[in-house]
């Protein structure tokens, strides 16, 4: 994870996550790239044909001075980390309509968005997670600390966390523990923890098999309950096995992590 996506919009730089991407960054050895998007973001899965993105040059002085304010707020954030703004380029350029944040993250390890209530955070995750196809962070309010010392896998056999798995191993190979945590019952048919676990140590993984018992709250509130009791700062989860229209109706443990956890959490799809 050497090369780490920051995009970031008008509303929310205050609490942008840029100590954590700062934080990735210097565990891996790498450089965060932060880049402003200009409004509106919109979720591929309202507008699946585009991200939505808008160039503001054709929009008027109005716009090109939104940006103009979010790239010097921005630059007082990352001057404010200390020696960690060593590790973040700010980009003085916003994206274009042609080059949005899906586009932009599919040429990063690891795209970071933090929850906000004040920005359309939903829309700039669900587009680096399906247009960018690469691996997406997501922190929660307020996380400004390291993560990663302990990693956790919720492992259900899928594809997609599997391809998660693959995508991560930097991060899995640089923690000092690292938990697969599996849940009795949920599962698509695949290699089981045991086996992943055996897979990791291949691979020179210091990893242990954690398992669960379902209970009737769902696999999502399952994972981050052992999680949380496992003491971990970084969990590992492949998006949407249900399709994502399926989740939206009914939820699912892709749901109910993206709204519950309480420590950073990668995804990939």
């Amino acid at each position: 994870m050497k090369h780490i996506f920051l995009p970031f919009g008008r509303d929310g730089i205050d609490r942008a996550p840029v100590e954590v991407a700062a934080h990735v960054a210097e565990l891996h050895d790498g450089k965060v790239v932060a880049m402003f998007y200009p409004r509106p973001v919109e979720s591929p899965l309202v507008d699946p044909m585009g991200v939505g993105i808008i160039d503001y040059n054709d929009k008027g002085p109005d716009l090109a001075r939104e940006a103009d304010e979010a790239l010097d707020a921005m630059r007082k954030r990352v001057s404010g980390i200390g020696e960690l703004a060593a590790r973040v380029t700010l980009i003085e350029e916003p994206m274009r309509a042609r080059f949005g944040v899906g586009e932009a993250a599919r040429l990063y390890d690891v795209t970071i968005v933090g929850k906000n209530d004040d920005t359309d955070w939903r829309a700039v995750f669900e587009t680096a997670l399906f247009e960018g196809g690469r691996a997406v962070m997501l922190t929660p309010p307020g996380w400004t600390r390291p993560c990663g010392e302990t990693v956790a896998i919720a492992w259900n056999h899928s594809t997609e966390t599997a391809r998660l798995v693959g995508q991560a191993m930097p991060a899995l190979k640089a923690a000092k523990s690292v938990k697969v945590i599996a849940i009795d019952g949920w599962a698509v048919p695949g290699p089981d923890g045991s086996a992943l676990v055996e897979y990791l140590k291949v691979h020179g993984v210091a990893v242990e098999l954690a398992m669960a018992e379902r209970s009737m709250r769902g696999p999502g509130a399952d994972i981050l309950d052992k999680a949380e009791a496992l003491g971990v700062d970084l969990l590992l989860k492949g998006a949407y096995t249900q399709s994502r229209l399926r989740q939206m109706i009914f939820g699912g443990a892709t749901s109910d992590i993206i709204s519950d956890a309480t420590m950073p959490v990668v995804f990939a799809h």
